[in-house]
């Protein structure tokens, strides 16, 4: 499954290449230059040593080896002198090893034929070519066999005269041999012979349009796999959400649908989400409090890396939760990079720093967000101050938790990513629950590896991930009247508590 999962991801890569390599395979077929291929069959036939009349003679003797013979025969038709008789007799424009490379002679099987094939770009080229390598190679091995008779024939004729009339032509006598001889010169080298002439190819032999395409699929289908596990072995990030089982061996508590919100690197406020979003924080938020069984909780929202949607999450869990009635603390613990107050509007006039310098207690610094009729507390950072990631010892986290338990039912903790700074690390060793933000396409395995070896090593053991920009489909339709038929609520804002801005719901 692991591998399926692993195509269905990258089955652009896929089918990128099969359109790519199955395009080249046509092009291929449409530009290259047909060939044309067709074969004449040769028959070998040696002399064994018995033969008296043709052993001295040069033709094909047998060795012994028929597999041996054969290939004799075939190196004896693919030479230049036959190859030159062919280009003169065809009035070839080429010369005659130029014309070897279109003409091979191979055996046929286990047989004592010999193949001789021809390619040209002609059809009828090609089948001339053929047989006249069968008709020149015949004629080459005679004309040397009929001069090789004839410096013997004279010689042969004077003996058979001296001998007495009745002597001269018996079986097996002198005269016999210069009559076998004599035939000899009138017909051709009987060792090799035609069999089967060429016939006339109906279509190219390359390229092979229907082979070509076929290789050309299968190439492409074989590259493509090839680069989809390759791109996935190289590409660092979180592709789907099987791979977060693997790296924290904790479930999955929460799916959040992708959310387009454009260019904007504020987190989004739960109105502004997406029905489905809404749905999976409030899952979240079913499997969280049943899980606290009525005792006072506290979550902290943590990843791997920045633009996860951890602040977000920890908006939304906090909203979501406060929505049942209960009494929430939302602390934002990011001390670097803050970003709670610029999202929810004023500046408040306390803030997470007064807290933790002890200047202001918790209740007193708490400031109020008020969403479509539920409040939060809200603990945030006024202003950026890296010392201030100093005073986050564990006492002062356990403190923090422990003041903030005492005045709400839940508190949730926005950190920042423990693998980019450990400022929140004490938080994270003090509160019930830790929370994994990651984000399909954002995050990186490296990076949730890391975390996750962090937060062993510290005894803080995540309970569960919140999975951001899930793809799967989700039915909507049930909740979309029932919303739609709701009143806008305005935010609400009271003298001295934080002012939240409107924002158009969903």
């Amino acid at each position: 499954m692991r591998y399926y999962a692993v195509l269905v991801e990258q089955i652009w890569i896929v089918v990128a290449c099969v359109i790519i390599v199955l395009g080249a395979a046509a092009a291929y077929v449409e530009l290259a230059p047909h060939k044309y291929s067709t074969s004449a069959q040769m028959l070998v036939d040696p002399v064994t040593s018995q033969d008296t009349t043709l052993f001295s003679l040069p033709v094909l003797h047998s060795s012994g080896d028929p597999t041996s013979d054969v290939l004799t025969a075939a190196n004896l038709i693919t030479t230049p002198a036959v190859a030159d008789a062919v280009v003169k007799q065809l009035h070839l424009k080429m010369s005659g090893s130029a014309l070897l490379g279109q003409v091979s002679a191979t055996p046929v099987g286990q047989s004592n034929l010999v193949a001789v094939q021809a390619t040209s770009s002609s059809p009828m080229q090609a089948q001339d070519i053929a047989n006249a390598f069968l008709k020149q190679v015949v004629a080459t091995r005679s004309a040397n066999l009929h001069a090789a008779i004839a410096t013997i024939v004279p010689g042969l004729k004077s003996q058979v005269a001296g001998l007495p009339a009745a002597d001269r032509y018996s079986p097996g006598s002198l005269g016999a041999e210069l009559s076998d001889l004599q035939q000899l010169q009138i017909s051709g080298d009987p060792t090799i012979t035609p069999a089967t002439a060429a016939d006339l190819p109906s279509s190219p032999s390359t390229p092979k349009k229907s082979l070509s395409l076929a290789a050309g699929l299968f190439g492409g289908l074989i590259l493509g796999i090839g680069a989809a596990f390759a791109f996935h072995a190289l590409d660092p990030r979180l592709r789907r959400g099987e791979q977060l089982r693997e790296i924290f061996d904790v479930p999955t508590i929460a799916s959040i649908p992708r959310e387009h919100s454009g260019k904007v690197a504020r987190p989004i406020l739960p109105s502004g989400m997406s029905l489905g979003a809404q749905e999976g924080y409030r899952t979240l938020r079913t499997i969280l409090t049943s899980r606290a069984a009525g005792e006072s909780r506290s979550f902290l929202i943590t990843g791997s890396s920045p633009s996860e949607g951890k602040t977000t999450s920890a908006i939304a869990l906090a909203v979501s939760l406060a929505q049942t009635g209960a009494r929430v603390i939302l602390i934002e613990a990011d001390v670097r990079r803050p970003t709670i107050a610029a999202t929810l509007g004023p500046q408040p006039r306390f803030g997470t720093e007064h807290d933790l310098t002890g200047e202001t207690a918790l209740d007193k610094a708490l400031s109020v967000a008020t969403f479509d009729g539920v409040s939060v507390g809200v603990l945030a950072v006024r202003h950026a101050q890296i010392e201030l990631a100093d005073r986050l010892s564990l006492s002062v986290a356990q403190r923090m938790i422990e003041d903030a338990t005492k005045l709400a039912n839940y508190v949730v903790i926005d950190s920042p990513p423990l693998t980019a700074v450990i400022d929140a690390l004490p938080l994270a060793q003090t509160a019930n629950e830790v929370l994994v933000v990651a984000r399909i396409g954002i995050s990186k395995l490296n990076k949730l590896n890391e975390l996750r070896n962090l937060l062993v090593e510290q005894g803080s053991y995540p309970s569960g991930v919140i999975l951001i920009g899930d793809s799967s489909p989700r039915d909507t339709d049930y909740y979309a009247q029932y919303v739609s038929d709701l009143p806008v609520r305005r935010p609400a804002a009271r003298d001295g508590e934080l002012k939240v801005p409107r924002t158009t719901s969903a």
